[in-house]
């Protein structure tokens, strides 16, 4: 399994595809003023890719966002925080 994560997370044109995505797109966080359905932004507290404050701020973004800091998690989801992140997408899917 451990071999299976590495070949699938080893891959540096995607990083440079991913990098090119995020810069072509601009900034979009008028555009997340409009979302009007419950919202749930999910943001590991670790994450060494991308820095805590950037969950923050897509929830405060989107008017009535919750949002959920998994502390623990980097930038994956890993077994230990699936019940957590389980119960809140139902909560924020019940709310629909």
């Amino acid at each position: 399994m451990a071999a299976r994560a590495y070949d699938r997370s080893f891959y540096p044109e995607g990083f440079a595809r991913q990098l090119a995505a995020i810069l072509a797109s601009g900034n979009r966080k008028s555009t997340l003023a409009s979302i009007k359905v419950p919202t749930l932004v999910i943001h590991g507290g670790d994450d060494p890719l991308v820095p805590v404050e950037g969950g923050k701020d897509t929830a405060e973004a989107i008017p009535g966002a919750e949002l959920l800091i998994s502390n623990g998690m980097g930038h994956s989801l890993p077994p230990e925080t699936w019940p957590q992140i389980v119960n809140a997408i139902t909560k924020n899917t019940a709310k629909m």
